[in-house]
């Protein structure tokens, strides 16, 4: 199945009862609003979880000026579009000693510095589809300010979001651990 973002624009709309787009650049305040607040939400609700279909990883050179004090090392933070722009630092593979300045990692780890990070995946036919959901259900909070004009209905969508965030973070958890279960429970039942 192919994925848009228009198609996710439209799963917002049809949450709040609105008509769909055809468009970002329809001229409807709806296709306005989605053009407008797509990018943003897109961007939050991956840099909320570490979805499996937003890992990257990426092997950082050091940079050639050293930072004034503190850490021995800085790295470029990848900024896209190839590597994936980083979102958020999810793992630095030699250990849990760095810290995030801007666009920076600091750390005393030589290069090259393996990291696993959320990358801004731009491309909607990537997301797994309760990704897409998720993102919906939280554009469907922006627009219905707008477009409804109900607090109760901005409510009942942030609600639907965080219903559709512990589903979707539910069914990610799964994937690629099934053997990791399997294996703990036989290794525990043998003790």
């Amino acid at each position: 199945m192919s994925l848009s973002i228009v198609a996710i624009c439209n799963r917002a709309l049809d949450l709040l009862g609105a008509d769909p787009i055809t468009s970002l650049a329809d001229d409807s305040k709806a296709a306005r609003l989605c053009q407008r607040n797509y990018e943003g939400v897109r961007d939050t609700v991956l840099r909320a979880y570490p979805w499996n279909s937003a890992m990257c990883r990426a092997l950082l050179p050091a940079l050639a000026t050293v930072p004034m004090f503190g850490y021995r090392f800085q790295y470029q933070l990848p900024t896209g579009p190839e590597p994936a722009a980083c979102l958020r630092v999810y793992q630095v593979i030699a250990g849990d000693d760095y810290r995030i300045e801007g666009r920076r990692l600091l750390t005393d780890y030589p290069p090259p510095l393996q990291l696993l990070y959320i990358g801004q995946v731009l491309d909607p036919n990537q997301f797994d589809p309760l990704l897409a959901e998720a993102i919906s259900a939280r554009l469907s909070i922006y627009l219905a300010g707008n477009l409804t004009e109900s607090a109760s209905r901005i409510e009942t969508m942030r609600s639907h979001y965080r219903e559709v965030l512990q589903e979707a973070r539910a069914m990610d958890a799964q994937e690629g651990r099934a053997d990791m279960i399997e294996a703990d429970e036989w290794l525990n039942s043998r003790r």
